[in-house]
């Protein structure tokens, strides 16, 4: 390694930190060398998951590392982000709090109050967090970034980052619309991800309408379109979808680059013995997604519905989700045509 030439090892490190940032953080402590020549790929590829706190240690060491950065300054290229946060988990019971039940009505309205309480304060505390990071944040890697995986929940967002993102090619979020850029307040005549090929919505923990005629606008160049966890409702999500791959705008076509869309249902309702109507509404909707792929102007592919996992005492189903985000995301930062989540038949293992 000391004979090798700093050009070429700066090359081997933009090979070597495709996982999230931990080799990035590991090559920077090997030696003063090492770091130096490191230092342009040390953030190629980062994953925040934990908090705010994280986030903003984490844009201060890179503003801090651009300050050094004598010719080529670290950029982050891929980024997986996640804004549930820790900030609202409750504290598992002890033992001895686990053994005091509530004895009484009063006594059970009380707990719950103060449970209330918490969360409210927890919500607050990150939703402050948050608003103070996130504008930076986003704004300090839009310029640079080529993938994001955008997991968000839990947060109300108070600003609107005006920004666009230039050079990012693939977009997975989960939850709706980023919170801190609705599109529909963004200036159409400057669309927010101009060169964006990939987009993959996964419409999971909360309802929120997404318009697909606004990201037609805002990512005019995507070429493969994939909607997880897709219902009936809201309607404007599937009527807005409708449109977008089936029929043209008054001036122009939706997606003129469109090739491919994949489409997997929300899972379906708990089995009975006798159909409810539910499963008759689940039913009429399977039907539909049929139907509309017969219709689209680029081929569809209906998965299977989703299927949820067994519950199993103590795991959170939402982190599951989220370390599956990261995983499909880590797979085409490794290998730009690695399957992600854009291969067929996934739908098994992703459930």
């Amino acid at each position: 390694m000391d004979k090798l030439a700093v050009e070429l090892l700066t090359l081997i490190s933009f090979f070597a930190c495709t996982d999230g940032g931990r080799t990035g953080c590991s090559l920077s402590l090997v030696s003063r060398r090492i770091r130096e020549a490191s230092r342009p790929a040390r953030f190629y590829s980062v994953s925040l998951m934990t908090s705010a706190t994280q986030m903003e240690q984490f844009l201060d060491c890179l503003q801090k590392e651009r300050g050094r950065s004598v010719e080529m300054l670290p950029r982050v290229r891929h980024l997986c982000l996640s804004l549930f946060g820790k900030g609202l988990e409750m504290t598992p019971p002890s033992a001895a709090s686990s053994s005091s039940q509530p004895t009484s009505r009063a006594a059970f309205l009380a707990s719950l109050q103060q449970r209330t309480q918490q969360w409210r304060a927890a919500q607050e505390n990150l939703d402050e967090q948050y608003n103070r990071i996130i504008p930076a944040l986003v704004r300090t890697v839009a310029p640079d970034i080529h993938t994001l995986a955008l997991v968000q929940a839990q947060w109300r967002s108070a600003s609107i980052v005006r920004c666009t993102f230039p050079a990012l090619r693939e977009l997975t979020i989960v939850g709706g619309d980023p919170s801190f850029q609705p599109l529909a307040f963004m200036p159409r005549e400057r669309p927010v991800y101009p060169s964006l090929k990939r987009l993959h919505h996964i419409l999971a923990w909360v309802r929120k309408d997404i318009d697909f005629k606004q990201w037609a606008v805002h990512a005019p160049n995507v070429t493969h379109l994939r909607v997880s966890r897709l219902d009936y409702h809201p309607h404007t999500t599937v009527n807005s979808l409708e449109e977008v791959i089936c029929g043209r705008s008054e001036d122009e076509e939706y997606l003129p680059r469109l090739q491919h869309v994949m489409i997997e249902p929300h899972p379906a309702p708990p089995p009975n013995v006798r159909m409810s109507t539910a499963h008759v509404a689940f039913r009429d909707f399977l039907v539909y997604l049929e139907r509309l792929a017969e219709r689209a102007r680029v081929p569809v592919k209906v998965l299977p519905p989703l299927e949820f996992p067994k519950m199993v005492p103590g795991v959170d189903p939402t982190h599951k989700c989220i370390q599956r985000v990261k995983k499909e995301w880590l797979e085409r930062v490794f290998e730009s045509d690695g399957a992600g989540c854009w291969e067929e038949g996934m739908h098994a293992l992703r459930a």
